[in-house]
C-alpha cells in the first residue's frame, strides 16, 4: 500500500513542500503538496527527483575504517577509535566542519559538542554567503514587487523562487538580471540583462536606471557572491532605497546553520584545515574545493550519507541518515523554520547524525 507523507525538499534553500510516496518502507517517488505556501504544489526537477539519493549507489550503509584501503567495520570499533583519537589531541589541534545540509538540531548539538571540548575551530561551509542578522524580504514581497534586480541565474538554479519572479513580471514588475555568462535563463526572461565581469564592479558602478527603479516597491534577489562583503553592500543599497533583500543560499539549511555556527568561506575553510591535526567533517565535502589543505592532516573523520571525495580520503567514515530517514528542521532563505519527519527507516547500518554525535560524546564521557 502506498502512502503520501509531507516533508521539505532538501535540494536548495527555497524550502519547498513536497510529498514523498512511500511503499513498503521505501520512498519510490514524489507528489506535489498543493497547500504549501512556498511552492503551492509546484516542484522543480531537482525537487521531483530528491528522493533518488536514498537509493544511490554512492549511499553509505556501514562504518568504514582505513586499513590501507577503506574497509567495513562496526560501530563499536569506529566509535572507540574516534574517541581515542580525539583524546590524543589538544583542543586547538581539533577542527570541525559541517554544512547547511545539516538540520538545525544537528548544528546545535555539534556546537555543544565543540563547546564542551573547548574546540574553537568550528564552522559551516557558507559557499561565500556570510552570516547576516537583517530581516529579509518574503516571497509575497517578491511577487508584489514593481521592480526586481536579480544577481545570479535564479530561474535556473532555484526555479520555485524564479516562479515568483515570473509571477511578479506577469503582474507588471520590471526585471533586470545581472550575471557573468553571455546568456542565462533569468536573463532571457528579464526586461534587461547585464553581463558583468565582477559583482564588485557592478555594485560600485550601479547603473542610475537601476538605482531609480529600486526606489519603487522593489526586491533584490541575490543567488551568488564573489566576496562576503558584497552582501553588506547590497544590504546598504536596499536600506537606502525602497527595497527588500532576499539572499538565496546554496543549501537547504544554510540560513539555520548561520544562526548557530560560524560561517566559513573557502579561504576560512583552508585556514581551518591547515591549522589542525584532526578534522571531523559532518555532512560536507571540503576535499572537493580545498584538497591541497588536507595533505598535512594527521587524522580525518567524516560523517556522511554518501560516498564523496572527503569520505574517500578519510581514516574513519561514519554513515549517517538522509533527510527522509530522520526528524528535525530546516530554515529556508526567507527565515521560515520548517519541520521534517522521519518517513522511512535508516538504510543498512546507518545512524542519525544527532545519535552519532551523542554516542561519540558518551565514549568521551562528556554530557551534551
Amino acid at each position: 500500500m502506498m502512502k503520501l507523507t509531507h516533508t521539505i525538499c532538501p535540494s536548495c534553500s527555497v524550502g519547498c513542500g513536497i510529498n514523498l510516496i512511500n511503499k513498503d518502507q521505501k520512498v519510490v517517488g514524489t507528489y506535489p503538496y498543493k497547500r504549501h505556501p512556498v511552492n503551492e504544489g509546484k516542484n522543480c526537477l531537482r525537487g521531483r527527483e530528491c528522493f533518488k539519493v536514498l537509493g544511490e549507489e554512492t549511499r553509505l550503509t556501514t562504518p568504514l575504517i582505513r586499513n590501507g584501503n577503506l574497509v567495513d567495520s562496526d560501530w563499536e570499533n569506529v566509535l572507540n577509535l574516534v574517541a581515542e583519537k580525539i583524546r590524543s589531541y589538544k583542543n586547538d589541534e581539533i577542527g570541525i566542519i559541517t554544512s547547511g545540509n545539516c538540520t538545525n538540531e544537528e548544528c546545535e548539538i555539534l556546537k555543544k559538542f565543540a563547546d564542551v571540548l573547548e574546540v574553537e575551530n568550528i564552522g559551516y561551509n557558507n559557499h561565500n554567503f556570510p552570516s547576516f542578522d537583517f530581516e529579509t524580504g518574503t516571497l509575497d514581497d517578491l511577487e508584489s514587487s514593481q521592480f526586481i534586480l536579480v544577481i545570479g541565474d535564479i530561474l535556473k538554479d532555484n526555479p520555485l523562487m524564479g516562479r515568483r519572479i515570473i509571477l511578479a513580471r506577469e503582474n507588471g514588475a520590471g526585471i533586470i538580471a545581472a550575471d557573468y555568462p553571455e546568456k542565462t535563463t533569468t536573463g532571457i526572461n528579464a526586461d534587461k540583462y547585464v553581463q558583468i565581469k565582477s559583482i564588485r564592479e557592478f555594485l560600485d558602478r550601479l547603473d542610475p536606471e537601476i538605482q531609480n527603479k529600486l526606489d519603487q516597491h522593489s526586491t533584490i534577489v541575490v543567488g551568488k557572491l564573489d566576496h562576503k562583503k558584497e552582501l553588506d553592500d547590497l544590504y546598504q543599497i536596499a536600506s537606502k532605497s525602497n527595497s527588500k533583500l532576499i539572499p538565496v543560499m546554496d543549501d537547504c539549511n544554510s540560513r539555520g546553520a548561520m544562526n548557530i555556527l560560524p560561517a566559513l568561506d573557502t579561504n576560512d575553510l583552508k585556514v581551518l584545515v591547515e591549522s589542525v591535526k584532526l578534522l571531523y567533517v559532518v555532512g560536507d565535502d571540503p576535499v572537493s574545493y580545498t584538497e591541497e589543505s588536507f595533505k598535512n592532516l594527521d587524522f580525518l573523520i567524516t560523517q556522511s550519507p554518501t560516498l564523496n571525495n572527503t569520505t574517500l580520503s578519510s581514516d574513519i567514515v561514519l554513515p549517517s541518515a538522509c533527510w527522509a530517514e530522520k526528524s528535525g528542521s530546516f530554515t529556508n532563505s526567507t527565515g521560515n523554520i520548517q519541520k521534517i519527519q522521519q518517513i522511512v527507516p535508516v538504510a543498512g547500518d546507518t545512524q542519525d547524525d544527532v545519535v552519532i554525535i551523542q554516542k561519540i560524546a558518551e565514549k568521551l564521557n562528556i554530557k551534551l
